[in-house]
């Protein structure tokens, strides 16, 4: 069907929720009480969406560390930067050895992902921590948790992004940071002991100059990632080169991610737990990964169809969502995968849009179409919630939440913008649906 058509249709029946594209008529049975039904397919069923933010995100201990800025045409500016603490190593250099420092590196290995312009260089600066990273109560650390860093850049390095490579981006320290280490280390002063090298030694804030950033970049974190290399010789009759090596305390590295909402429709909105309605985000809405967006879907004229007839039957029901033109691309990846869940009144999730066997989430069909890119969507079989769902009132109606899954929203950027029904390529409900009627 026409998708100009459709948005006509839609105004002219959107009061009494249904619009005929097909009407037969069949009769049933020789007795007493003569009974008709007829099959009705519509594909303008009201959808209402409104785009909200989960309070606060988990980012600690995802073994991902993201450093970037990105500015996206709907929603605005965002920033990323990676905190982690350092295990302290074991040293085992004589202490009679007469030992010169050579260099403090700190190495990010790439882990592929990225989103935004990476053909622009990025520059990231790196600071010492004032503030012993510290889990919640409850065991992590979020997007929006802070802790205080010394201003004074102690390592610097602008490049050029090569996030698909897997290489590692190696950023020289502060040559007076790592000749204290050597030198304490070496002295086998208590400060550097495995009790207090964390009082010490905090760790470091990798953070993007947001003058030159225009990509959020991960790299990994663990044994070979995100670790400082110690490197130094000692003076002899022959050249020992030696190195020490600082890896990252994965289970409270975090990820801290900002979000510039001036000159956008969500500046007027708090920073923690918005709801937005889809009419002022410009007819659009969205599904954001580390900053906790996700889209509720509400249905609230269903059961006008209930009207049309003794009896009302749903036999298929498909949603499409249409990805907005011009807000992915190939430095803005759609996701693979998105997912939807059952929620109550007060958005509790109670279960999943199951595949047609019922036994797994089902995952949101991405139908790609390079060649007409307008006529690309994602497509859900949604027959079983539609029908438990007709006829129910008050407490006992649900809504669908449109999300990525966890993985992706704790360690990824993943994003999708779409249109609601005013919007050029709107959201479809398809509605197959049988009235029965008797005379």
């Amino acid at each position: 069907m026409n998708r100009n058509v459709s948005i006509g249709i839609f105004i002219l029946v959107v009061t009494t929720w249904f619009g005929s594209c097909r009407d037969e008529y069949n009769s049933l049975g020789k007795d007493l009480v003569e009974t008709s039904f007829r099959n009705i397919y519509m594909d303008t069923g009201t959808v209402k969406i409104t785009a909200v933010q989960i309070d606060s995100l988990e980012t600690s201990g995802t073994d991902v560390l993201w450093v970037g800025r990105y500015i996206h045409p709907v929603w605005g500016t965002h920033t990323a930067s990676g905190y982690t603490a350092y295990n302290c190593p074991t040293y085992s250099t004589d202490a009679d050895a007469v030992v010169v420092f050579d260099s403090l590196m700190l190495n990010l290995v790439y882990n592929s992902s990225f989103t935004g312009d990476t053909t622009w260089l990025h520059k990231i600066d790196v600071h010492r921590l004032m503030e012993k990273i510290e889990l919640n109560d409850n065991g992590y650390l979020y997007n929006n948790s802070s802790v205080l860093y010394d201003p004074e850049v102690i390592g610097s390095l602008t490049f050029k992004p090569r996030p698909v490579s897997g290489d590692t981006v190696k950023i020289r320290l502060s040559d007076q940071l790592g000749k204290d280490l050597l030198e304490s280390f070496h002295a086998r002063d208590l400060k550097v002991s495995a009790d207090r090298f964390s009082e010490y030694f905090k760790g470091l804030a990798i953070v993007p100059d947001e003058t030159v950033c225009q990509s959020f970049l991960a790299f990994s974190v663990g044994e070979a990632s995100t670790i400082l290399t110690l490197y130094y010789h000692t003076q002899s009759a022959f050249l020992d080169e030696l190195t020490l090596t600082f890896t990252p305390v994965t289970s409270t590295q975090f990820n801290r991610v900002l979000q510039d909402r001036n000159g956008t429709p969500l500046e007027n909105y708090p920073e923690k737990g918005a709801e937005v309605p889809s009419e002022e985000l410009g007819n659009h809405s969205f599904l954001c990964g580390l900053t906790g967006w996700y889209s509720r879907l509400e249905f609230p004229y269903l059961n006008n169809i209930l009207d049309q007839g003794k009896e009302v039957e749903i036999q298929k029901a498909h949603l499409l969502l249409y990805p907005e033109m011009g807000t992915y691309s190939d430095y803005n990846l759609l996701p693979d995968s998105i997912f939807l869940y059952i929620a109550d009144e007060n958005n509790v999730t109670t279960d999943a849009v199951k595949d047609y066997l019922g036994d797994e989430v089902q995952t949101g069909t991405l139908v790609s179409d390079k060649a007409f890119p307008e006529n690309t969507y994602y497509y859900f079989d949604v027959t079983q919630f539609m029908q438990d769902e007709l006829g129910a009132e008050g407490r006992n109606k649900h809504n669908l939440q449109l999300v990525f899954s966890s993985t992706e929203y704790t360690g990824t950027f993943r994003n999708m913008t779409f249109g609601d029904q005013h919007s050029p390529y709107p959201v479809q409900l398809q509605l197959t649906y049988k009235i029965y009627e008797s005379y």
